[in-house]
C-alpha cells in the first residue's frame, strides 16, 4: 500500500534542503560544479525530482572541426631528437647534398643510423622497410705485458713497456732468428777450420805416400838390376826348322 509520508523518509534530501541549495546563493552552486561535479549532479536530480529545478538542457553537440590525434613519442626517440636536431637531419638527409651524410656513414655508422631515426621522428625520412642493422660486435681489447730487461735490451726497446701479444711474438722470434744465425755462423767456422786442417793433412799424407811410392818404385828397379839375368838355352837345329816349315805351310794355306 502506497504510504507517502515512509516514502518521504526515505528521501535523502528533503525539499527545504533542495530548495534552500538551488534557489540560494549562486557562487555556493558555482563551488560545487567546480570542486564536486558528481555531488552537484546528485542534487540536480534530486533537485529535478522535487520540482525546485528544471531539466538540464542537453548537452553541446561536439564540433565536426577535425582534430588529428597527438603523436607520442618512445623514450628512444625522445633520446634521439634530443641528439639531433631537425636542422641537423634535413641538412644530412633533405639538402640534396650526400657529402655530410657518407661522411657520417663512414666515420661512425650507429650515430649515423641514429641520426637516420630521429629523421624518421621528424618526418623527414619514411620508415625503415627493413630493421635496423645490428652494430658490429666491439671487439676485445688486445692483451698486454711486459718482456723480459734482456729481451728488450736485444731488441732496442724501453724497458717496463706494455707490448701486445703479437708485438712480444715478433721480438721473441726476432731473437730466436738471432740465436740459430749466431750458431749456423759459429758452425761454418769450424766447419771450414776443419776443412782447412783436413786438406793440409791429406796434402801431407799425399807427399808422404808419393814419396813411399816412389822409394818403392827405386827398390824394384835396384832388384831388378842385381838380381842374375837367367840362361836361356837355344832351341835344337831340327826343331826350329821345322817350326819355320809349320808356320810357312800355315801362311800359304791361308
Amino acid at each position: 500500500m502506497f504510504d507517502p509520508i515512509q516514502e518521504r523518509r526515505t528521501q535523502k534530501y528533503t525539499h527545504a534542503e533542495l530548495k534552500n541549495f538551488w534557489q540560494g546563493p549562486g557562487y555556493v552552486v558555482q563551488r560545487l560544479l567546480r570542486e564536486n561535479p558528481a555531488l552537484y549532479q546528485e542534487l540536480h536530480t534530486a533537485g529535478e525530482q522535487a520540482g525546485v529545478v528544471g531539466k538540464s538542457l542537453a548537452p553541446r553537440p561536439a564540433s565536426n572541426v577535425y582534430k588529428p590525434p597527438t603523436r607520442s613519442y618512445s623514450a628512444e626517440e625522445l633520446k634521439l631528437r634530443g641528439e639531433f636536431t631537425e636542422s641537423y637531419c634535413r641538412q644530412l638527409f633533405a639538402s640534396g647534398d650526400a657529402k655530410a651524410a657518407k661522411a657520417l656513414y663512414e666515420s661512425d655508422r650507429e650515430s649515423y643510423e641514429d641520426a637516420k631515426d630521429a629523421s624518421i621522428s621528424f618526418n623527414i625520412l619514411p620508415p625503415r622497410l627493413t630493421p635496423r642493422p645490428a652494430p658490429a660486435p666491439v671487439a676485445a681489447p688486445e692483451w698486454t705485458g711486459q718482456i723480459t730487461n734482456e729481451l728488450a735490451d736485444e731488441s732496442g726497446v724501453p724497458r717496463g713497456q706494455l707490448w701486445t701479444d703479437s708485438q712480444i711474438y715478433q721480438m721473441c722470434r726476432q731473437r730466436v732468428q738471432r740465436v740459430r744465425e749466431k750458431q749456423e755462423a759459429a758452425d761454418a767456422k769450424v766447419a771450414q777450420e776443419r776443412a782447412s786442417e783436413l786438406a793440409k793433412l791429406t796434402a801431407a799424407q799425399q807427399l808422404e805416400q808419393d814419396a813411399r811410392d816412389q822409394k818403392q818404385r827405386d827398390l824394384d828397379r835396384l832388384a831388378v838390376l842385381i838380381a842374375p839375368k837367367p840362361s836361356e838355352t837355344p832351341e835344337a837345329l831340327d826343331v826350329a826348322v821345322q817350326r819355320a816349315v809349320a808356320a810357312e805351310k800355315q801362311t800359304v794355306a791361308e
